[in-house]
Order: structure tokens, then C-alpha cells, then sequence
């Protein structure tokens, strides 16, 4: 596991992976666990982590990775 603090920490995988593809009427435990602003920052800090990552961590993009993050996260919990 990495002590850095700009990769994220999941022990059970990438939480938006594992949210793609559920249907709004199913059961879905992560989106339920993501109403709590700590776990949804978490969601969003990981996607736009993901997103620096796929363009090699060029940098001035941060602010454009964490508001693509945040719509991402918002568009798969509701």
C-alpha cells in the first residue's frame, strides 16, 4: 500500500468500477454509503485521481480532473 497521499487507499478495489452498470432500481450499497459527504469526497478524490494517472499526472490539470470527478460521482448516485 502506498504512503502517498495523492493515490487513493481502497483495500477493496476501485469503488467506481464497482458502481458502473447498476440500474437505479437495483440495490446499490455504494451509492448508499456515498450519501455521507466523507465517502463521497473519497469517490470524487479517487476518480480524479484516476483521471491524472490515465494522462500521466501532467500537471495544471487539477482542478479540470476534480470537477469531471465530482459530475462523474454525482451522475452515478442519482
Amino acid at each position: 500500500m502506498s504512503n502517498s497521499p495523492y493515490e487513493p487507499s481502497f483495500d477493496q478495489g476501485h469503488v467506481l468500477e464497482r458502481m458502473r452498470g447498476t440500474r437505479s432500481h437495483q440495490h446499490n450499497p455504494a451509492a448508499e454509503r456515498a450519501r455521507e459527504p466523507a465517502q463521497r469526497h473519497t469517490m470524487i478524490a479517487e476518480a480524479a485521481y484516476y483521471r491524472a494517472e490515465k494522462r500521466r499526472f501532467e500537471p495544471g490539470h487539477e482542478l479540470d480532473d476534480w470537477l469531471q470527478a465530482e459530475a462523474e460521482i454525482f451522475s452515478l448516485l442519482h
